[in-house]
């Protein structure tokens, strides 16, 4: 399920990556889509399971009919590429009772998806189910930026301060990206005080960071920022992101970030 080229206005990226954990490789893989609702309802009848239809209801408003129909996109390019004979309507997403999208894939057991929307695009990551992650995409908005700041501590405003060589919105955009990709790690979404969810330790990569967790050490994220975009993926600490033949490093998110951004 891949986008048109470049002159297009569907953007869609996809590659797989592993983590490695104890002499085990886990298979992971990753997409980011951005397209605009025309473009996805044209194309929707090809990849969405009936299941996944019935949730298109006249009352979805259009912002959340195309923020849903991209996150199901981005979701099927990556649990494509670890269930690569499945087609993609034999994959069907449905939100779980606490809206977190919940994967099911005929012939295949043990594969979950995190996702994340901004607007029209989504970023998904699909993982096994031994390896909770949890992923945020966020656009950023003026308007927001003093709430971005409520949601942090003072303590985490100096670290990023000190380590990021971003300004001020973007380092607390990327905060509250490393947050909320954590909560979804951890299955309780925003409903736990965002104190809990404080980040310790801030090291610079290039165009993000990475990062340590107060209360969940068994924890680490890492965060990227091309204006107007910020992510996070957030995965156990025992797994570490290798790249290496046939798979994606973490920069490639940051690459498609930026080019998602020069739209």
């Amino acid at each position: 399920m891949t986008g048109p080229g470049a002159a297009s206005p569907v953007f869609a990226r996809e590659a797989a990556f592993a983590l490695q954990a104890g002499g085990r490789t886990l298979a992971c893989a990753m997409s980011l889509v951005s397209a605009p609702l025309e473009a996805l309802e044209a194309a929707a009848a090809n990849w969405l399971a009936p299941e996944e239809e019935a949730l298109l209801t006249e009352r979805l408003a259009p912002a959340r009919r195309q923020s849903l129909l991209a996150g199901r996109w981005a979701a099927k390019n990556a649990l494509g590429l670890l269930a690569p004979g499945i087609a993609a309507r034999d994959i069907c997403i449905l939100p779980g009772l606490f809206e977190q999208p919940v994967a099911t894939l005929t012939g295949r057991a043990n594969l979950q998806v995190t996702l994340a929307h901004a607007g029209g695009a989504a970023l998904a990551v699909a993982h096994p189910e031994s390896c909770p992650m949890g992923v945020d995409l966020e656009r950023a908005a003026p308007e927001h930026l003093g709430a971005l700041s409520e949601q942090t501590t003072a303590r985490e405003r100096e670290r990023a301060h000190a380590a990021l060589a971003f300004d001020e919105p973007q380092r607390l955009l990327l905060l509250w990206c490393l947050k909320e990709a954590l909560s979804k790690a951890l299955r309780c979404g925003l409903t736990v005080p965002f104190g809990l969810l404080e980040v310790t330790s801030l090291a610079p990569l290039p165009g993000g960071v990475r990062a340590r967790f107060e209360n969940f050490a068994q924890y680490e994220g890492i965060a990227f920022a091309a204006a107007p975009f910020a992510l996070a993926v957030v995965h156990p600490h025992m797994a570490q992101w290798e790249g290496g033949e046939g798979g994606a490093s973490p920069l490639r998110l940051h690459d498609w970030l930026a080019s998602l951004g020069q739209r």
